[in-house]
C-alpha cells in the first residue's frame, strides 16, 4: 500500500458537507444574508416574506440537526457491541438518573426554571469543548502536530474563552434573560466585577499564547492551521465573545448549523469508518453518499429520536395538562444534562479506538 493509500482523509464526510456544516460556513452565510436583507433583525413570522423564509430553514434545520444530534449520543451509545460495554453506565445508570430529574422538574414548582438556567449555564462550554475537539481531529489528519504543552494552551484557549463567557452571563443582567421561550429565569449573580475582570485576562493571556504557538510553527515548521480548524475557531470565538445583535443572530443559527450539524457529521463519519465503508466521497458523489443506506438508516434513527424527545414528549405531557412551555424546557434541560455528561465521556482522541476510528 502507497503512503497515498495509508494517509488519513484530511476530511471528516466531505470538504464541501465540512466546510459548511461542520466548520462554521453555513450559520456564517446565513448571518452575512440576513443581515444584507434584514440588517442585524431577528427575523419573524409577523414581519416581511423575507423573514419568514428565514425561518423555514430554521425550522428545518433544528428537527433535522438541533435535536436529531441529542439523539445521535445514542446512536453512539448503542452502536457496537463494545461501546455497547464501555459505555453501559452511561446508557443505562445514568439514563435512569435522569427520570427522577425529570420528574422533579414537574412537581417541584420552580425547579425548571433552575434546570434550564443551570443549562444555558453550561452550553457555551459544550459547544466550545466540542468545537476544540474537531478542530484537533482536523489538525492531527492533515499533519499539524502539536506538542502536549501546545495541546494544554490550545485547550487553554476554549476552557478560557467558556469561562470567560460563563462568568459573563452570572455578571451582567442583561446578559442573563429574566424569560427564556415562557420560562421565567432566575439570575445567580452578580458575582464580583473583578471575578469577571479576571476570565477576560485569562482568556486574553490564552488567546496570546495560542497565537504565539501558531506564528511559531508557522515561521519555523512552515506549518499554517488548517483552514477548518481556523473556521472553526472563528465561529467559536465570535459566538462566545460577541454581544447585543450579532450575539443574538449567531444563537439563533448556530445550534443547528454548526454545533448541531458538526455532532452529526462526526457521528455520522465514526459510523461509517467503524464499519469499513467508503472514507472519501468527492463532490461528484456526495449524492450518493447522501443517500446510501447506511446514511438514510442513521439520518432517519436521529430525526426521529430527536423528534420523540422535542415533540412527541412535550406535546404528549401538554395533552395532559401541564404547561407546554415549562414541559419542553425541561426536557430540553434533562435531555442535555444526560448529553453534556455523556459526550464529554465517550468523545477522546486520547483513546486508543476513538481515536484510530476517528482520524482514520
Amino acid at each position: 500500500m502507497s503512503p497515498e493509500a495509508r494517509a488519513p482523509y484530511p476530511w471528516i464526510v466531505q470538504p464541501v458537507v465540512d466546510l459548511l456544516f461542520v466548520c462554521g460556513g453555513l450559520p456564517l452565510l446565513l448571518i452575512a444574508f440576513n443581515v444584507w436583507a434584514l440588517g442585524w433583525t431577528l427575523p419573524s413570522n409577523m414581519g416581511s416574506t423575507v423573514q419568514r423564509a428565514l425561518l423555514v430553514p430554521l425550522l428545518i434545520g433544528q428537527h433535522l440537526f438541533a435535536d436529531a444530534h441529542n439523539a445521535a449520543t445514542h446512536l453512539r451509545l448503542w452502536g457496537s457491541k463494545e461501546d455497547r460495554s464501555r459505555f453501559a453506565f452511561y446508557r443505562v445508570w445514568l439514563m435512569l438518573a435522569c427520570v427522577p430529574l425529570f420528574l422533579s422538574g414537574l412537581i417541584v414548582p420552580g425547579a425548571t426554571s433552575i434546570f434550564v438556567y443551570l443549562y444555558l449555564v453550561a452550553v457555551f462550554w459544550h459547544y466550545a469543548a466540542q468545537a476544540c475537539g474537531v478542530s484537533l481531529i482536523y489538525c492531527a489528519k492533515r499533519g499539524y502536530r502539536l506538542s502536549p504543552s501546545e495541546k494544554r494552551v490550545y485547550r487553554g484557549f476554549f476552557l478560557s474563552l467558556s469561562a470567560m463567557t460563563i462568568v459573563r452571563f452570572v455578571s451582567f443582567r442583561n446578559v442573563s434573560p429574566e424569560i427564556w421561550f415562557g420560562i421565567p429565569m432566575p439570575f445567580w449573580g452578580p458575582v464580583p466585577r473583578v471575578v469577571y475582570h479576571a476570565a477576560v485576562a485569562c482568556f486574553a493571556l490564552f488567546a496570546t499564547l495560542t497565537v504565539a504557538v501558531v506564528v511559531r510553527k508557522a515561521a519555523g515548521e512552515r506549518k499554517l492551521l488548517p483552514f477548518p480548524s481556523a473556521l472553526i475557531v472563528a465561529t467559536t470565538v465570535w459566538l462566545g465573545a460577541s454581544d447585543g445583535a450579532a450575539n443574538s443572530l449567531l444563537w439563533l443559527y448556530v445550534p443547528a448549523f454548526f454545533h448541531g450539524s458538526q455532532y452529526l457529521a462526526v457521528c455520522l463519519a465514526y459510523a461509517r469508518q467503524e464499519r469499513g465503508l467508503e472514507r472519501a466521497v468527492p463532490f461528484s458523489r456526495i449524492r450518493s453518499l447522501i443517500i446510501s443506506t447506511h446514511a438514510i438508516q442513521f439520518s432517519a434513527a436521529a430525526i426521529v429520536g430527536g423528534a420523540v424527545l422535542y415533540v412527541a414528549i412535550p406535546y404528549s405531557l401538554a395533552a395532559c395538562g401541564l404547561e407546554p412551555a415549562i414541559v419542553a424546557g425541561l426536557v430540553l434541560a434533562v435531555v442535555n444534562f444526560h448529553h453534556f455528561i455523556t459526550d464529554a465521556a465517550i468523545w477522546h482522541l486520547s483513546d486508543p479506538r476513538c481515536r484510530k476510528v476517528l482520524l482514520s
